[in-house]
C-alpha cells in the first residue's frame, strides 16, 4: 500500500517552545529538496518559533529557509494579503484569525481563510518558488504586505510585475548574502507604497494569482525561474514531485495502525538538504559560492546538519533515491571546492555547528556502495 500525500498533516510535530520541543519542526509546504518552503505565520514574538499549531493567527504566509529553530532563519520573506486601510503598521496591526480546521496543510498544497479580512489564500510550491491564489469573498480589492527580516527594496518592473531585493549577512561568516524575488501577478498594481520597513502592494481586483520565484544569483535569474504553468498545473507537478519519492515504499498493514506519524516521517525524510543552485538560461546548474561572492558551474546544496544525518537519511537516500543521493554529493565537493573544507553544518554557508566532519561517514558509505562522485 503507497502513502497517500493528501493524508499527511505538515503540523504534526509542530507544537513546540524554546523552552520545550515536541518535534521542533515547521508544517512546510515546498517541493523535496526544494530551494524555499512556505509556512503560515502565527506570531513575530518568539523568535524562530514563529509557528504555533494551536494559535488561529495568521500574520502572513513565509517564506522561509529554517532547517531548525536551533540554527534559525535567514533570507526569510513574509506575505501577508489584507483589504482596506489599517490602523497601524506593524504586524499586529496586519494579523488576522483563520479557521484552522478547516485549513490545508500538506506537503504541495496550503490554504488559510483569513477571517478578518475574508481571504482565501493557496499556496503551492515550485523548486524555486510557489503559485499563489487570492481571493476576497465579499468582491473587495487585494492588498499585499512585503515584510522581511533584511534590509527589503520593491521595484515595479512593469503594470503587473515586483522586483525584490533584500540583502543581509551569513550567521558564521558574514558574509554578504542577497535574495531576489520575483513576482508576477495576473492583475494590475494601482501601488506599490513603503510604510517604515515594509512594501505594501495594492491590486486592482479581488483575485489574484500570483508566480514567486527567488534567486540567490540575480533578478534576472529570478525571472527566469518563475513558474512557467497556473496554479493547479504547478500544483499537480508538485503532487507527481512527491509521490515519485513517496510511493517508492509499499507499506505492508499487518493490523490496526494508525499510519499518520510513519507517512508523515516519509514527508520530511525527503525535506533536506535543500537545493542552493539554479539552472541558467542555456540549462547550466550554477551557483552562488558565497566565499568570494561568485557565480560558479555545478550544483550545490545547503541546510544540512551531518552531525544528525550521516548516519540516518543518507544511508537510506542511497538505497531508494539514488538519483538524489549522487547529485548531494556532487554539491558537497562543490562545497569543498570552493571552500577549502568538508562542510558541517551548512545553512547557507558553514554554521562549524557540533564536532567532526561526519560526511567522512557519508563519503565512505558512498565508496561501500560503488556511488562515489569523480
Amino acid at each position: 500500500m503507497k502513502p497517500l500525500l493528501e493524508t499527511i498533516d505538515t503540523r504534526f510535530g509542530t507544537a513546540s517552545k524554546h523552552a520545550f520541543s515536541r518535534g521542533n519542526t515547521l508544517p512546510y509546504a515546498g517541493v523535496p529538496f526544494g530551494m524555499n518552503y512556505f509556512v503560515p505565520q502565527t506570531s513575530d514574538q518568539e523568535g524562530a518559533w514563529f509557528f504555533d499549531p494551536h494559535l488561529p493567527i495568521f500574520q502572513g504566509i513565509r517564506l522561509t529557509h529554517q532547517p531548525s529553530p536551533w540554527i534559525g532563519d535567514y533570507s526569510w520573506l513574509l506575505l501577508t494579503p489584507v483589504t482596506g486601510q489599517l490602523g497601524g503598521d506593524s504586524l499586529f496591526h496586519r494579523q488576522s484569525s483563520y479557521d484552522m480546521d478547516k485549513a490545508s496543510f500538506q506537503p504541495h498544497y496550503l490554504k488559510i481563510f483569513s477571517l478578518r479580512y475574508q481571504i482565501e489564500s493557496q499556496l503551492t510550491p515550485t523548486c524555486y518558488g510557489a503559485s499563489i491564489r487570492l481571493e476576497q469573498k465579499q468582491g473587495k480589492a487585494l492588498s499585499l504586505y512585503l515584510h522581511a527580516g533584511d534590509e527589503l527594496t520593491v521595484e515595479q518592473v512593469d503594470k503587473r510585475t515586483l522586483a525584490l531585493r533584500q540583502e543581509g549577512k551569513t550567521e558564521t561568516n558574514k558574509n554578504t548574502l542577497k535574495l531576489f524575488t520575483a513576482l508576477q501577478i495576473n492583475t494590475d498594481i494601482l501601488a506599490v507604497t513603503q510604510e517604515e520597513g515594509d512594501w505594501r502592494i495594492d491590486l486592482a481586483s479581488s483575485q489574484a494569482e500570483i508566480q514567486l520565484a527567488t534567486s540567490f544569483i540575480s533578478p534576472s535569474q529570478a525571472l527566469l525561474n518563475l513558474p512557467q504553468t497556473d496554479f493547479d498545473s504547478c500544483k499537480a507537478s508538485a503532487k507527481a514531485d512527491w509521490e515519485n519519492l513517496l510511493h517508492r515504499f509499499d507499506i505492508l498493514e499487518t493490523g490496526e495502525a494508525d499510519r499518520t506519524f510513519f507517512d508523515h516521517c516519509l514527508y520530511r525524510l525527503f525535506l533536506f538538504p535543500q537545493t542552493f543552485y539554479e539552472v541558467n538560461e542555456s540549462g547550466q546548474a550554477i551557483h552562488m559560492d558565497l566565499t568570494t561572492g561568485t557565480v560558479k558551474p555545478g550544483v550545490l546544496f545547503s541546510n544540512n546538519g551531518f552531525w544528525d544525518t550521516f548516519r540516518t537519511t543518507f544511508p537510506l537516500f542511497a538505497l531508494v533515491i539514488p538519483e538524489h543521493y549522487h547529485r548531494f554529493l556532487e554539491g558537497f565537493l562543490n562545497s569543498y571546492r570552493d571552500t577549502g573544507f568538508l562542510p558541517k553544518w551548512l545553512a547557507p554557508d558553514e554554521r562549524g555547528m557540533m564536532p567532526g566532519t561526519l560526511l567522512d561517514g557519508i563519503i565512505a558509505d558512498s565508496a561501500c556502495k560503488d556511488m562515489a562522485p569523480t
